[in-house]
């Protein structure tokens, strides 16, 4: 059966790409061949639909394509609108630009007129002026020239004039020249008869003048011989008595330093001989415990044995009246364990409670990520907070927004690698690791005050506690106090147990806050001249550096991803009295 559907799909699609309607070309062929060819027709059918098919399917396509590219034609049409109106708005812009100018031109214009007519005028009136002067200076000249020949006049009468004055001062100066010589040689014998005179009673005058001074000169030696003498013996007598006042005082300080040893050797041997007791105490109460527990374990074993094997204790016969004793001693024995295991608990609890009120506890509050490669150091201080960086140097930043503020750096000349600080009001104590030198600076200019070197080749960390500064050297291992002015050395020196390698220390009253590179923050008492440790305990995150201030403790962790750092700030709650 043929499907007349088809035809009319196959004149569609002839319509869709040639444009024209399908005219077919009718063949004349005998009626036998017509019908022998029936099944090629079913299979030329077969092919034309599996043609039709993917000719459908390339129309599909093509239609997608034609959708694609108007939508891409309308978008163009969109964006040249967009660039028409933005070509508008220049253009506007550009007349009303050339507009100003044009104005701006035309004021220029009627500017350079009225310049050009005044400079006209002007050159008008310099004009006349220069006529005038002109004529003025023709007529100064003609006066000058009348005046000069006046004056030629009176000099050639002047010049007869002086010639005659001449001729007559001549022979009155001869006159008067033999005049005054006469006079000369009466006055000068006068004056010589005058002079010998005065120099005879000017040098008797000098001379009984000089005999008196003499005389009130020796008196005045002789006086003054017998008050440095008297003042002398006085001195002497001074020097004495201080001399002696000076030794008593050696002597009695020299007896107090005995005493003051003597005192701290009795201290010592007293806390070392109570530790011991307590070693003994607590060595002896292990014993105990350890023998008291054997010996439940052999009563338990023995009991259980006996239970296993259903063999009957002995019982204790007592008159009537009176109760068995073995029921109490069992009794006895089970409260005296009750109540040894009752101490040893609380005993655990107490130690417990101590170690908990001696340590120091964290809450934390806020913090804030550093944009620091390599940061060494934190303090805190009430300007802010400062940072210290191995490349960067130190900066302040501020405690609100962490806004930077201000940078100190070392001079241009050297290199400067901080890696320990402590500020302390108006300035600041610096470990300067690449020339090994504690450095003070001001906090304002970070001008240089004071330049101490290292007491070691391996320096780690600083502090002052507001009278010395304190360093520790990895080398040694010893903490080393200066004196109280830094630059005339080292003071004395200290050994902790358990310190090898310190990250960060601060003082906090009489008390050592100490950071050490295992991440443990320890609190040491300072007496007697030694460190004594009041709490230890393990900080999360590995900080590198710490910073007390009032309430509150300052760190400077590694973040969760171990690839930057953070500045944390946390709530600091001691318990007990000592709250440092």
């Amino acid at each position: 059966m043929e499907d007349p559907n088809i035809d009319k799909q196959l004149d569609e699609m002839w319509k869709r790409i040639t444009g024209t309607n399908y005219v077919p070309e009718y063949g004349h062929l005998p009626k036998d061949v017509r019908e022998s060819n029936v099944e090629t027709m079913k299979f030329l059918k077969d092919n034309f639909s599996k043609a039709q098919i993917e000719w459908q399917s390339l129309l599909e396509t093509k239609e997608h394509n034609i959708v694609d590219l108007t939508a891409q034609l309308s978008e163009m049409k969109a964006h040249l609108g967009e660039l028409r109106q933005h070509y508008q708005v220049a253009r506007e812009k550009l007349i009303a630009e050339e507009l100003n100018v044009a104005l701006k031109l035309d004021e220029t214009q009627k500017i350079l007129k009225s310049q050009k007519h005044n400079h006209h005028k002007e050159i008008a009136l310099l004009k006349e002026v220069l006529e005038r002067s002109r004529t003025e200076i023709e007529n100064l000249q003609i006066r000058a020239d009348k005046l000069i020949g006046e004056r030629d006049e009176s000099r050639k009468k002047s010049r007869e004039y002086k010639e005659d004055s001449m001729n007559l001062k001549d022979s009155v100066m001869s006159l008067e020249n033999k005049i005054q010589e006469s006079k000369r040689a009466v006055e000068e014998t006068l004056s010589e008869l005058f002079a010998e005179r005065k120099a005879k009673s000017l040098a008797e005058k000098k001379a009984s003048e000089m005999d008196v001074k003499n005389n009130e000169l020796q008196a005045d030696i002789a006086s003054l011989r017998s008050n440095w003498d008297a003042e002398r013996k006085q001195w002497r007598e001074l020097w004495e008595r201080e001399r002696s006042v000076w030794e008593t005082h050696r002597q009695e300080f020299a007896v107090w330093e005995q005493r003051l040893r003597t005192e701290r050797q009795a201290w010592t041997d007293k806390i070392k001989k109570e530790e011991q007791k307590d070693i003994d105490y607590a060595t002896g109460l292990s014993k105990v415990l350890k023998e008291s527990t054997q010996w439940s374990e052999k009563v338990t074993q023995i009991l259980k044995l006996y239970a296993l094997k259903g063999v009957e204790l002995p019982k204790v016969f007592v008159p009537i009246g009176q109760k068995s004793m073995h029921k109490p001693a069992g009794a006895f024995k089970k409260v005296f364990a009750i109540a040894l295991g009752g101490l040893i608990m609380l005993g655990g609890l107490g130690f417990w409670v101590y170690d908990y009120r001696s340590k120091a506890h964290l809450k934390l509050l806020s913090q804030y990520t550093l944009n620091l490669k390599n940061p060494t150091a934190v303090s805190i201080s009430k300007e802010g907070i400062w940072l210290s960086d191995w490349q960067n140097g130190i900066s302040l930043r501020d405690k609100k927004d962490f806004a930077l503020l201000r940078e100190i750096n070392g001079s241009n000349k050297e290199p400067f690698r901080p890696s320990a600080m402590e500020v302390k009001g108006d300035y600041i104590w610096v470990l300067d690791m690449a020339q090994l030198r504690f450095v003070k600076k001001e906090t304002k200019q970070g001008l240089v005050m004071q330049s101490v070197k290292t007491p070691g080749p391996a320096p780690q960390s600083v502090s002052f506690d507001g009278f010395n500064l304190w360093s520790f050297d990895a080398a040694t291992g010893l903490v080393y106090r200066y004196s109280l002015d830094p630059e005339q050395g080292i003071e004395a020196s200290f050994e902790i147990n358990g310190i090898k390698n310190i990250a960060s220390m601060q003082w906090r009253g009489a008390i050592l806050w100490v950071l050490g590179s295992d991440s443990y923050l320890r609190r040491y008492k300072f007496e007697y001249n030694a460190f004594k440790e009041i709490s230890s305990q393990k900080l999360e995150n590995k900080p590198i550096s710490f910073s007390l201030m009032d309430d509150s403790v300052w760190l400077i962790e590694k973040n969760k991803n171990q690839n930057g750092y953070e500045l944390k700030k946390y709530k600091l709650k001691i318990f007990g009295s000592r709250t440092s």
